[in-house]
């Protein structure tokens, strides 16, 4: 089995267990403002819970890779996965890797999963201050973007740290409970990287769009169990 045909056997094996698992554990609520396409594109969220990565994943509509921190590539056999299953490890001091790495597989036709935020959301219901690597990988590759909020029950999300290789790292899990993701229309952005006053305005609508949809999640699972 060559190396891409192992990237995909692992890729589409995680992500059917993770559409398996959603379905038995989880009260999925997806609503559509369109359908996902084919072929590559860049799905923006914002990142209330640690599984978002792998629940983005099985709802892609192809094969897709997720921007992760790196220390979690160091995780026993899970960071093997990650590795092999084609996703891109960002590392903390400098994300130049990261981006050139993700705007490579855009370019080779595979999805990119990247948070507005660059991490956990710092507010359960809130989309903080954006990371302009949306922008800048839509204007660099003419590739789409999909906008996606997502909303979860609070009382059902649990902070749980973890030691990694020695450095402490916090997650927030969700197990169970209702899980709501609005999926908006295609976004299509123009533009030069080096204009920075346009990346960084369109990265802050992008943000309010991705915020107002998360909005829209959050009111279909208002009154849920």
């Amino acid at each position: 089995m060559t190396g891409n045909n192992i990237k995909n056997f692992l890729y589409h094996a995680g992500s059917n267990l993770v559409s398996i698992y959603s379905k038995i554990m989880f009260s999925m609520d997806i609503a559509r403002r369109s359908n996902i396409p084919r072929g590559a594109k860049i799905l923006v969220a914002n990142h209330p819970t640690t599984i978002d990565p792998f629940i983005l994943t099985s709802i892609s509509n192809g094969q897709a890779a997720v921007l992760i921190k790196d220390i979690l590539f160091d995780v026993p056999v899970f960071g093997k996965y990650l590795h092999l299953a084609g996703h891109i490890p960002v590392s903390k001091v400098g994300g130049k890797a990261a981006f050139d790495n993700a705007l490579e597989k855009l370019k080779k036709g595979i999805t990119v999963i990247i948070f507005i935020e660059g991490d956990l959301s710092k507010f359960l219901h809130k989309v903080s201050k954006p990371k302009t690597g949306a922008i800048r990988l839509a204007m660099l590759s003419g590739k789409p973007i999909i906008p996606i909020g997502i909303s979860v029950k609070g009382k059902y999300v649990k902070s749980l740290k973890s030691m990694i290789k020695g450095i402490e790292e916090w997650g927030k899990w969700y197990f169970r409970g209702p899980y709501a993701m609005t999926i908006g229309k295609r976004i299509d952005i123009r533009g030069k990287i080096a204009n920075r006053d346009k990346v960084n305005s369109l990265s802050k609508w992008l943000a309010d769009k991705i915020g107002t949809l998360q909005k829209e999640s959050a009111k279909r699972i208002k009154f849920s169990l």
